[in-house]
């Protein structure tokens, strides 16, 4: 059975990304890491030289970074909901975590002075690390618990500190299997903490256009949809599980299920 037939037999609403060739995307391939590499290495430069600038005007670099390759690779994305990520006030924006084309597809969405969490393998990759430090995002590193919690703390202090839209993935990391994993609870603590109310980010179609472990990026139609933000007003620590569980519910509106 299929990722459509999957869908439509729990009642899920499925996307068709209309799918493309691939042929466009290996052609493409060689220009995308290129603008990737060194137009990350730009705003890395620009962020760290004319940072008073770029507080205010900069993070439409990132924006137009993302955008550029997703218009030669000829992705379109229809977006709903965008008034509740540029709202102003702290907010969690919580995202499904699906490929490569995800940073590409996030950076072109996001909000002025966004924060994002990221695991720290990213430093690794030539240019991109160095975006994300001088952006001022906050790595985890999953492999030490204490220091994954101090960046969960620091996280918190900026969204108490500055009212900042923390950008991150409840799930931790790519699915191997393709559809929506269990979530990991550093999200929902982060949002308990802090009172930021959590705004589901659901992205659709980039598992046909740009699936996991591949390389190539096809044309299509991505749909990009805010939902309703999720209220933690008067929840506490012990909430915490059954918070992650809710707002899992609400995605699997949209997304099937990590496959077993």
């Amino acid at each position: 059975m299929g990722m459509q037939e999957e869908l439509e037999a729990t009642g899920k609403r499925y996307w068709d990304a209309q799918k493309g060739s691939g042929f466009r995307g290996l052609i493409l391939l060689p220009f995308t890491i290129l603008w990737s590499i060194f137009g990350a290495l730009f705003i890395a430069i620009i962020a760290t030289v004319f940072s008073k600038w770029f507080k205010r005007k900069g993070w439409s670099l990132v924006r137009l970074w993302g955008r550029v390759p997703l218009w030669w690779h000829g992705i379109r994305l229809e977006i709903t909901g965008g008034e509740r990520a540029a709202a102003p006030g702290a907010k969690l924006l919580l995202f499904n975590h699906v490929s490569v084309a995800d940073l590409l597809v996030l950076a072109s969405i996001s909000p002025d002075s966004a924060v994002v969490i990221y695991k720290e393998e990213f430093h690794k990759i030539p240019g991109i690390g160095q975006a994300l430090r001088a952006l001022g995002c906050i790595a985890v590193d999953r492999s030490n618990k204490d220091r994954a919690m101090a960046s969960m703390a620091a996280a918190a202090e900026r969204v108490r500190a500055t009212g900042a839209a923390v950008m991150m993935a409840p799930e931790g990391t790519r699915s191997r299997k393709g559809g929506l994993q269990e979530f990991k609870l550093g999200a929902f603590h982060l949002g308990v903490q802090t009172g930021a109310p959590l705004v589901p980010l659901v992205m659709r179609g980039i598992d046909q256009v740009s699936p996991m472990g591949s390389p190539l990026i096809s044309s299509g139609v991505v749909a990009v949809d805010f939902l309703e933000p999720i209220s933690v007003e008067g929840l506490e620590r012990k909430d915490v599980r059954a918070l992650a569980e809710r707002t899992r519910e609400v995605f699997l509106e949209y997304l099937a299920p990590e496959r077993s």
